[in-house]
């Protein structure tokens, strides 16, 4: 039996999960080539009482699952999910969100308490706090001392490869410490003035609703194209900067200007590549980048006006 150790630093709670064989691919490219790896630990804020986090790794997204889940909500407390979303998560308690999704494993029942307790913990992190809760994963038994960012593949043009350098950096500096730009964008630091008479909260509302659909959708969605399509170069040149162009000006100007040079300086790179391996270099490290500003947008937003929109009872 496979298993692997989940670790939340914050809350010091540590949980065996054994892997399954109900999708042995995406359970052999856990174990072979994502862990040992570290990520932000995010909770779902829609679907209930499931954690989340964002993989180093672009591999996810292209696999198909074997065997998916018709309704994770009937799934038992403990499940493990890999997700094209390029996620891990774990169900610790009642889910809303009925959608399918591919098991890998499960935590070990004698741990199912712990993972609650974390679940809560993070929860509160999300909601109120603002904590910050790194997540460690690991084969169960050995012992790392460092979870390095995995560097992206290499290209031929130096130029191309100075940006695709200063993206990973860019991400690896962020990876469990929140990106300058955002910490400001969140207590109104807004150079444009972004937000409609005089307030933000507006900017920040638009902030999460453009960077997640510009990570998730366009950017993974051509990462997906590149690995499971024929679609020639010239073909992915020409679609690219109709996905990625608009929102990642928009997010400029709301306050993520690193984002914006990188796509812009990536649109421009596009004519440098050689070959379909280049384009999967350049875009999907982009995509990295986007997806992790993701994940620190989803801990910064101030979720806890929730509480002023219950549900109606009865």
């Amino acid at each position: 039996m496979r298993q692997l150790e989940i670790e939340w630093v914050q809350p010091r709670i540590t949980v065996t999960a054994d892997l399954t064989d109900d999708n042995p691919d995406l359970v052999d490219m856990v174990w072979n080539r994502l862990v040992p790896y570290n990520s932000l630990q995010n909770h779902a804020l829609v679907s209930g009482d499931h954690l989340y986090h964002l993989l180093p790794d672009p591999e996810p997204i292209h696999r198909a699952a074997e065997y998916k889940m018709r309704d994770r909500t009937e799934a038992p407390d403990g499940t493990v999910f890999l997700s094209q979303l390029q996620h891990i998560g774990i169900k610790y308690g009642p889910l809303t969100e009925y959608l399918p999704a591919a098991p890998i494993g499960h935590i070990v029942p004698d741990d199912v308490d712990a993972l609650r307790s974390a679940g809560r913990y993070c929860w509160d992190a999300a909601y109120r706090t603002k904590e910050v809760v790194e997540v460690r994963v690991r084969r169960k038994g050995d012992r790392v001392d460092d979870y390095p960012l995995p560097r992206p593949p290499r290209v031929g043009d130096p130029g191309v490869q100075r940006l695709i350098d200063e993206m990973h950096d860019a991400t690896r500096r962020s990876w469990t410490d929140p990106p300058e730009e955002l910490v400001d964008m969140h207590a109104g630091r807004i150079g444009s003035r972004a937000g409609s008479r005089d307030q933000y909260f507006s900017t920040l509302v638009f902030l999460n609703g453009e960077v997640r659909p510009l990570g998730y959708n366009a950017l993974n969605g051509l990462v997906r194209l590149v690995r499971t399509t024929d679609l020639p170069l010239e073909t992915l040149r020409e679609i690219t900067p109709g996905f990625i162009r608009t929102p990642a000006e928009f997010l400029g100007y709301t306050g993520l200007h690193a984002l914006e040079d990188f796509t812009g300086r990536s649109v421009k790179a596009l004519g440098a590549l050689e070959d379909r391996e280049e384009y999967f270099a350049l875009i999907s490290t982009l995509a990295l980048y986007t997806n992790m500003l993701n994940t620190w947008n989803l801990h910064l937003f101030p979720w806890d006006h929730g509480k002023e929109y219950p549900y109606p009872r009865g």
